[in-house]
């Protein structure tokens, strides 16, 4: 990868701070490094591979001297900056879900469909963290036998709802009766089925999420894709349960066959992984592969990985090698 001059805005977030950790690990060649935070901590500084680094804030124009910038914020500041930093030739790599689902925007894991970056696109947004975890084993499964119905049950992490979220937990393990601020209910010794508000056909606004971004990394847009997501009390890892209809009759040989030569997923025939043992990993975990005995094309297994690396920064930076290599 050749060095490039790189700017994270939100730098100091969990997910900021993630790629901070994960570009100073992977040891990805930097000219240079701006962060970006809120106005509020413009001016006070960070610690990136034992240099000090002034915290700046967006205003006015976009920054000049920069390559690309990796966009870890909220759907308001990304719908407002981004395409000023892509207008001015800036790459822009994108964790919000405001460009998505947009039709000239690259959705990227790179190892399932980095074709898809392309040398003219300097807008590339990143997966939502749940349905990170969950595509790799199922593009393995679609390119060796094909998919023809997904049924997906995720158990999510609070780290996907940011800092504050981490501290409500906290808080309410330490005082049962500390009220919810980030969630519409207690999470500490509780799960419960929303991950985002409801629409008017009953889903939340992660269970569309996962429907819509796994047809489209998939590139399969009339696939089936079934969906309820959980909010768990666990501090970072997100979980599912998988079910897969195949387009035929499959065997567990071809199937592990399958996830074993998928790059970045890591399987397991004889244990399962939690979050707790994988956070910090960049792999995905796949595990307690089971194959129904009376519908042969039926399967189900257990899958984790860390939302905040796979599922978000790591993912990004994976996406900067590609473009930069």
């Amino acid at each position: 990868m050749k060095p490039i001059r790189l700017a994270i805005v939100g730098a100091t977030g969990l997910v900021g701070r993630t790629t901070l950790d994960v570009l100073r690990e992977w040891r990805v060649p930097l000219v240079s490094l701006r962060l970006f935070a809120s106005s509020e901590s413009a001016g006070r500084q960070m610690i990136y591979d034992g240099k000090t680094i002034d915290l700046e804030w967006l205003n006015g124009a976009p920054p000049e001297n920069l390559d690309a910038a990796i966009f870890a914020t909220s759907r308001e500041i990304s719908r407002q900056w981004a395409p000023r930093f892509r207008d001015a030739g800036i790459l822009v790599v994108d964790h919000s879900s405001q460009f998505r689902m947009d039709a000239d925007v690259p959705l990227v894991i790179p190892e399932i469909n980095g074709d898809t970056i392309g040398a003219n696109k300097k807008l590339i947004s990143n997966p939502n963290c749940s349905a990170s975890v969950v595509l790799l084993p199922l593009a393995a499964i679609d390119q060796k036998v094909g998919l023809a119905t997904v049924i997906v049950d995720t158990y999510q992490s609070v780290s996907g709802s940011g800092q504050d979220a981490i501290a409500e937990l906290e808080e309410q393990l330490r005082y049962p009766n500390a009220p919810p601020r980030v969630y519409p209910r207690a999470i500490a010794h509780n799960v419960f089925p929303q991950v985002g508000p409801f629409d008017e056909q009953g889903l939340c606004e992660e269970e569309r999420k996962v429907v819509e971004e796994i047809r489209k990394i998939l590139r399969r847009s009339r696939l089936t894709v079934f969906t309820t997501t959980v909010r768990v009390p666990v501090q970072v890892g997100h979980s599912a349960a998988v079910t897969v209809e195949c387009q035929r009759d499959v065997t567990r040989g071809e199937i592990e066959s399958a996830f074993r030569e998928m790059p970045g997923l890591t399987y397991d025939s004889e244990r399962y992984s939690t979050p707790r043992e994988i956070a910090g990993r960049q792999e995905i975990f796949v595990s307690r592969l089971r194959l129904n005995s009376e519908r042969r094309n039926w399967l189900q297994f257990w899958v984790v990985g860390d939302n905040l690396r796979k599922g978000a920064a790591s993912n990004a930076v994976q996406i900067l090698m590609e473009v930069f290599k």
